[in-house]
């Protein structure tokens, strides 16, 4: 656990060593959601399509999925 500031547009800097250990990264879709007093942040996105979507992102590609499906789709027309 890490205390943190919220910014002046109500921005958080989640600390590098947790955006690594939990995959994220610029651009991946996260999930936000209220309970009992508390914010809770999780990824939209499975494991293998964020890392997917990371590679592309790093290789400069345009490269957009959205849903586990896309991905399925993607790896079955390039893995077969």
């Amino acid at each position: 656990m890490i205390e943190v500031i919220i910014g002046d547009n109500g921005e958080i800097i989640i600390p590098d060593t947790m955006r690594k250990n939990l995959d994220f990264f610029p651009g991946k879709k996260i999930i936000l959601y209220e309970e009992d007093d508390s914010l809770h942040i999780i990824p939209s996105e499975r494991k293998a399509s964020s890392r997917f979507s990371q590679f592309a992102h790093e290789h400069n590609r345009i490269l957009k999925i959205d849903s586990d499906s896309d991905y399925d789709e993607m790896l079955h027309e390039r893995v077969g």
